[in-house]
């Protein structure tokens, strides 16, 4: 019993990180500020094109509110994701395809994606 009971929990954490990334990817599709905005860390690193700053997470979602109000999402795909050795930091590349253009978008967190994890967002043309 122990053991079904052990798998059962390690089964669930991994569904946990799932829809913890999986929540923030849909909220990016969706141009979803507020949802996006409980991933982020107080203080993040954000980069949109050249202008790369650490700012707090008000002012980033400040400037992905701009990005989302004249790039119209119509899809995004995460194409390459990676972890540390000691799973202390992930990262996700991921592809927006909007009306406009595509873009590459780059997640680096700590942890797994979830709740004020994400410290790095940057957004460049693909």
């Amino acid at each position: 019993m122990k053991n079904i009971v052990l798998i059962f929990l390690i089964l669930m954490s991994g569904q946990a990180f799932s829809q913890g990334e999986a929540s923030f990817f849909n909220a990016l599709k969706n141009s979803d500020a507020i949802t996006m905005e409980t991933y982020l860390e107080d203080n993040i690193d954000f980069c949109l094109f050249e202008d790369q700053q650490i700012m707090n997470k008000k002012a980033a979602m400040t400037k992905l509110k701009n990005f989302f109000s004249s790039h119209k999402i119509i899809s995004v795909e995460v194409i390459h994701k990676g972890t540390s050795k000691d799973k202390s930091s992930q990262y996700k590349v991921a592809k927006i395809t909007t009306t406009k253009e595509t873009f590459r978008v780059f997640v680096f967190a700590t942890g797994e994606i979830s709740a004020k994890s994400i410290k790095e967002i940057r957004i460049d043309k693909f």
